[in-house]
């Protein structure tokens, strides 16, 4: 395995929809991973207008950086309204959800933590 990975179009990294329920236009595509011999994941996400990641919590940290479009996060009870350039840290076990309410997609990277319990909790 190289010691290093180049990704030349991270919009071209296979798709998947965010499998979780209650779930609805979110879209993430894994940039870096433990396959990679990583300690975290990178990932590439794309949540289409009026999609949403329902309110839910996870052992592992989170990181989320706006690149494009405009959202609403909910983190620990308090509401963030999320914009291009806006970086977002969430603690393990913090309940959080986002939703894209432009009309264009909503695009963010996003940086977990690799933990034991890699599960996901849906709260709604």
């Amino acid at each position: 395995m190289p010691s290093y990975k180049v990704v030349d179009d991270i919009t071209r990294v296979r798709e998947e929809p965010l499998s979780i329920r209650g779930a609805v236009g979110v879209y993430t595509q894994w940039l870096v991973s433990r396959d990679d011999g990583s300690k975290y994941a990178v990932r590439r996400q794309v949540v289409k207008p009026g999609g949403k990641a329902p309110l839910h919590r996870h052992a592992y940290a989170e990181t989320f950086i706006v690149l494009r479009g405009v959202g609403r996060m909910t983190v620990d009870n308090e509401t963030i309204d999320v914009k291009p350039g806006m970086c977002i840290f969430v603690k393990p076990n913090t309940p959080h959800s986002i939703i894209n309410v432009g009309n264009e997609d909503l695009e963010l990277i996003t940086v977990i933590s690799y933990e034991e319990d890699m599960s996901i909790d849906v709260l709604e």
